[in-house]
Order: C-alpha cells, then sequence, then structure tokens
C-alpha cells in the first residue's frame, strides 16, 4: 500500500485544468463575456498558466538533480570499495557526468572519451591489484 501522507500534490496541467473549468461551466460563462472582459481573463489565465508551468519544471529539476545525486553517491562509495582513488574518483566522476546529463551538439565525442577514461582507469586498478 502506497502511504498517501508522503506523496507530493501536482499540479494540473493545461489539459486537466480545462476538464475542470468545463465540468465547472467556467468556459459557458467565459463565452459569454465581452471582448475586453475575454482578453483581461484570457491574460490572467495566461499569467497563472505560465506560473504553474515554472512551478512544475523546477518541481522536476529538483527531483531529477536529487535522483542524479544518489546515484553518484552510490557509485562512489562503489569505486572506495573497489579501490580507485580520490583522484581517479574524480575522473570517474566527470566520465559518468557525460553519460548521464548528455548535450546533444557533442554527446559522440564525450561518450567516445568517457569510455576512454573509464577503460584507461580500470587498467590502472588491475595492474595495482
Amino acid at each position: 500500500m502506497k502511504d498517501t501522507t508522503t506523496q507530493t500534490q501536482t499540479i494540473p496541467n493545461r489539459s486537466q485544468r480545462r476538464k475542470a473549468m468545463a465540468h465547472q461551466g467556467f468556459l459557458k460563462q467565459k463565452s459569454k463575456l465581452s471582448l475586453t472582459e475575454w482578453s483581461k481573463l484570457c491574460k490572467e489565465l495566461s499569467i497563472s498558466g505560465t506560473e504553474i508551468h515554472q512551478a512544475n519544471v523546477e518541481r522536476s529539476e529538483k527531483a531529477n538533480f536529487a535522483r542524479l545525486e544518489e546515484i553518484e553517491s552510490t557509485k562512489i562509495s562503489n569505486w572506495r570499495e573497489e579501490g580507485y582513488t580520490d583522484k581517479e574518483i574524480e575522473q570517474l566522476r566527470e566520465a559518468y557526468s557525460f553519460f548521464m546529463i548528455k548535450d546533444k551538439s557533442t554527446w559522440h565525442t564525450d561518450k567516445k572519451v568517457a569510455r576512454k577514461t573509464i577503460k584507461e582507469l580500470s587498467l590502472k586498478l588491475q595492474e595495482r591489484s
């Protein structure tokens, strides 16, 4: 069973808001407004929509950042257990960041560099063992 008290309240998207407005009869009332009142209302709704969108973007970015931080911390602890030094761990963090955060313009070259770095560091670790 899921605990509903720990879940965050999500802000509805545009289609969900429009369905709610139609259900409440707001859209019928809106169609009966004059042009100036209607344009004022549209501006207000546009402003509130951009605020809602910005809140959704920030919330998703925070969740993604927390997820990536957790993955990185588990990888660092695994690397320490395997026997990598702090300098090597820093290089591994940089290499794995290319896999986690992708820049479309340089992704292929970043991926090649990252794989090469990871391979070199694993060979150094094998030589020490």
